[in-house]
């Protein structure tokens, strides 16, 4: 079951409008790294968040192709979990939208992955098994994770290269573009994601970001490599119909017990 709630709700926190008044700086001159510390500000005023995610990237099995796909996300801030930050539940629809294939719910102590095809989950229990924990399910594909994330590159801008580039105007909004020049490393950084070296990769990221919340609407990233420049692997993630800091009944939206899971064939996970 999904909550009810307004399809838009653009909410400012009042430290970023307070640090907007302190810093007297106009948008257009605001600097790649100012843009991202009022970023991280905001998103400190998030405690819910549900957004729709239009996503398309590199088919992984046919370098060559592309797939899409349409998800629809429930978060809300957990501090003390070291994986993905948060509480989640994930619905990934089908290619015309009208039917949840699947669904990935998270409560910090279980993750259950919900197969609605044939009926079956995959249980995996956390506090049985800690050692899940040393591994992310959802990359940085939470607020929090992005959060973790561009704290990590102000913290080190010698690795990074992260430059303001021409404003734009997407879905309606106005919007600051930040680029992210990454090179010989594996990945950005996430909460259970190291830094890993990688000599020869090239990775470039845009973030688009809303100038007057400073939430990011879109990320774009595309990697290559200088054994094979020419092939170049990419996603594209689009955040709309966005709604801050909304009342969700925990209990429901994020319901990982063995008695909500009834018709469905449970199979319990174990590290390997």
């Amino acid at each position: 079951m999904r909550p009810r709630h307004n399809r838009i709700k653009i909410t400012v926190g009042i430290h970023v409008i307070t640090l907007m008044i302190a810093t007297g700086s106009c948008s257009n001159y605001e600097s790649a790294h100012e843009i991202l510390s009022k970023t991280i500000i905001s998103i400190d005023t998030i405690e819910t968040i549900y957004y729709k995610q239009d996503m398309s990237r590199t088919n992984p099995g046919q370098i060559n192709d592309s797939i899409f796909r349409y998800r629809e996300m429930y978060f809300k801030r957990l501090i003390r979990d070291s994986i993905v930050g948060v509480k989640g539940h994930w619905y990934f629809y089908n290619d015309d939208k009208t039917r949840v294939n699947y669904e990935d719910i998270y409560d910090g102590d279980r993750l259950i992955r919900k197969n609605n095809l044939d009926s079956a989950v995959l249980l995996y229990d956390l506090l049985k098994f800690p050692e899940f924990k040393n591994k992310h399910f959802w990359s940085h594909n939470t607020i929090f994770g992005l959060q973790y994330s561009f704290k990590h590159m102000l913290l080190n801008e010698d690795i990074y290269r992260i430059e303001r580039v021409n404003d734009t105007n997407f879905n309606n909004r106005s919007c600051f573009q930040i680029e992210i020049l990454l090179e010989d490393k594996m990945s950005l950084p996430g909460f259970a994601i190291e830094l890993e070296d990688n000599e020869g990769s090239v990775r470039k990221t845009l973030f688009i970001i809303d100038k007057e919340t400073y939430y990011p609407l879109r990320m774009k990233e595309e990697y290559s490599s200088s054994m094979n420049p020419d092939q170049k692997v990419f996603i594209d993630q689009t955040y709309y119909d966005i709604s801050f800091n909304l009342d969700l009944d925990e209990g429901i939206i994020f319901d990982t017990s063995k008695e909500s899971l009834g018709g469905y064939i449970i199979e319990e996970m174990k590290p390997h």
